[in-house]
């Protein structure tokens, strides 16, 4: 008779909670939107973490970029599409103010140093210290914000250009991190 006639506590019961029940949910209604909007509101800056070993990290963003010398290049991607214009900083230029050794200084046990470039996809570049040292390989690699005087959209908003390269397999984009790391290994 748990069901039936006989037992009338269970509808009294369900009545009392169900109305409590229908305010939750308005309330849940209401609330679910504002915070959807704060989390929307306040997005993250765009940011990479550029660590060099022995030294801070440093965060860089557009308005650090912005401040920082600026170097462009024409040319394209992909060799079937046209050249673009793209405009950045040298990475050169980014690892001596994050700390990195360079010119005089990058020497020895400096040689073995690499540099490894993060996208956010978790896609990964590396270059040595001394090809890109402007004293030894003096290879050319951008970190660009803009292409054709827009800020990058599209697989941005950092991405590396780097145009001597005969295929385009180290234009990372998205790029969050760049890390200076001593590659040596112990020798027997």
């Amino acid at each position: 008779m748990l069901w039936g006639r006989g037992c009338t506590s269970i509808p009294r019961w369900s009545k009392q909670y169900r109305h409590l029940a229908g305010i939750a949910f308005l309330l849940l209604g209401l609330a679910l939107p504002v915070s959807f909007v704060r989390a929307q509101a306040a997005p993250t800056p765009a940011s990479i973490r550029v660590m060099v070993e022995g030294k801070p990290p440093m965060i860089l963003d557009r308005h650090v970029l912005a401040a920082m010398p600026r170097a462009s290049v024409d040319t394209a991607a992909i060799h079937h599409e046209p050249p673009a214009h793209w405009q950045g900083v040298n990475l050169e230029d980014v690892l001596q103010r994050a700390g990195a050794p360079s010119g005089e200084s990058l020497r020895g046990h400096g040689l073995a140093t690499i540099v490894r470039v993060t996208a956010t996809d978790h896609y990964q570049v590396v270059f040595s210290l001394g090809e890109l040292d402007p004293m030894l390989g003096n290879q050319q690699v951008l970190l660009v914000d803009t292409q054709d005087g827009h800020p990058l959209a599209k697989n941005g908003p950092f991405r590396l250009v780097v145009p001597n390269d005969k295929r385009p397999a180290r234009w990372i984009h998205d790029v969050s991190t760049i890390e200076v790391i001593d590659s040596r290994t112990a020798t027997p």
